[in-house]
């Protein structure tokens, strides 16, 4: 599998918009032409998943010195079971793996889907962290949204998860209101 990098022109653009709108709620996302005005920034990185030659989903992450945010990840679904999250997460790990830290957000688990892609997440070494957490909005005025915050390692203490939560807030969301 390769990570391509995505830029404002690559015709990958057309499927990954696709199983961005359809994989992500419109509350859990920045509308397509936001993220691709965003793809510029330095700190983002959008990857087509390649597998021998064919797209078959995307990851799109923040990386700082101090942690890497995976904000979105998705498989095509025709492409699910096939243990390719699980080899996207691998090669992104071994690609950024000066991070203290890796974080992500994930939906609390309300329902089978939601739990599976928790337990999936914790079979890649993610733990859910004991610490209340809610997703900024993408849009200035909404609502946030309880989540959980999942990372590598462990965030055992709550100074911790507080500033790494302040910096994905101010980083990630607010800072494109």
């Amino acid at each position: 599998m390769t990570l391509l990098p995505i830029l404002a022109d690559h015709p990958y653009l057309t499927p990954i918009r696709t199983w961005y709108e359809t994989s992500f709620p419109a509350d859990e996302r920045r509308s397509f032409q936001a993220l691709c005005q965003l793809l510029p920034c330095a700190a983002m990185h959008l990857r087509g998943l390649v597998v021998q030659g064919q797209l078959i989903g995307f990851i799109l992450y923040w990386h700082w010195p101090d942690m890497l945010f995976v904000e979105h990840f998705a498989i095509d679904p025709a492409q699910r079971g096939k243990q390719y999250g699980q080899q996207a997460l691998s090669q992104l790990l071994l690609l950024e793996s000066k991070s203290p830290y890796v974080l992500l957000e994930v939906e609390l688990p309300q329902d089978t889907n939601s739990r599976r892609r928790i337990q999936f997440y914790e079979r890649q070494g993610f733990s859910v962290n004991p610490f209340s957490y809610a997703q900024p909005p993408y849009q200035a005025g909404n609502p946030s949204i309880p989540m959980h915050l999942m990372s590598i390692p462990a965030i055992s203490d709550h100074d911790t998860f507080d500033s790494l939560s302040k910096l994905i807030k101010e980083r990630v969301y607010e800072r494109f209101y």
